[in-house]
């Protein structure tokens, strides 16, 4: 890579004490094959466990979520796994307060604040692992080729079916498909990148990683 030692320069200069900042530094520090600062594993424990007890205080008795909650951290369980990924970038375990925190939005055998999705399936597994009856429900998505946002519904998205093979992949799942394919790559636009579905045309960075992701899946990259 060119002036590689620039970029890690760049990295250590701006890396920052909060979750998204340390996150995204430390993934790119892996990714060039760097050892990420360790003096930052007490601040990130720390982090999880507060971000943990604080949401619990305002859970409901019959396991739900207060409005407030939703309204202030309506993306409880993806601070949680950028917190957990972080500390796995240094080789440590999730503190197993944690793991409980998380096996508490399991719903209908997925993961979700409100209601069992892909998405926040995704960042729970990636902190729990995969749980009885996963499988199935991650099947339960399949829409012509690609994946839906809830069974039985359409369209397919980009995005939910990034989320479903990389669920399937951390459950040692060998998904391999070519209509999944074809779906995915019917996806790409003339200026090379990719878009979200088969209705919405404008190409990002975001949808093109996700089906480069997929494709990387599927073993057919």
């Amino acid at each position: 890579m060119p002036r590689k030692e620039n970029l890690i320069d760049f990295l250590e200069r701006n890396l920052r004490r909060s979750a998204y900042s340390i996150y995204y530094t430390f993934k790119t520090l892996e990714a060039l094959g760097i050892q990420p600062p360790r003096d930052y594993e007490e601040w990130i424990i720390s982090k999880l466990l507060s971000l943990t007890k604080t949401v619990s205080k305002v859970r409901l008795r019959s396991g739900g979520i207060t409005a407030t909650y939703q309204f202030d951290l309506p993306n409880v369980l993806k601070d949680v796994y950028v917190l957990a990924e972080s500390l796995r970038t240094l080789s440590k375990s999730v503190p197993e307060e944690v793991v409980t925190f998380v096996n508490g939005f399991r719903k209908r055998n997925g993961f979700g604040v409100n209601f069992p999705n892909l998405k926040d399936t995704f960042y729970a597994v990636s902190i729990v692992g995969c749980t009885d009856g996963l499988v199935e429900f991650v099947i339960r998505h399949r829409c012509d080729g690609g994946f839906a946002k809830s069974p039985n519904s359409f369209p397919p998205y980009l995005e939910e079916t990034y989320y479903a093979l990389s669920i399937l992949k951390l459950c040692g799942v060998d998904y391999s498909d070519f209509y999944t394919y074809d779906f995915v790559v019917s996806l790409q636009n003339k200026d090379g990148g990719f878009r979200r579905s088969i209705y919405l045309g404008v190409s990002t960075l975001e949808f093109s990683y996700y089906a480069v992701e997929c494709l990387k899946c599927l073993g057919m990259l």
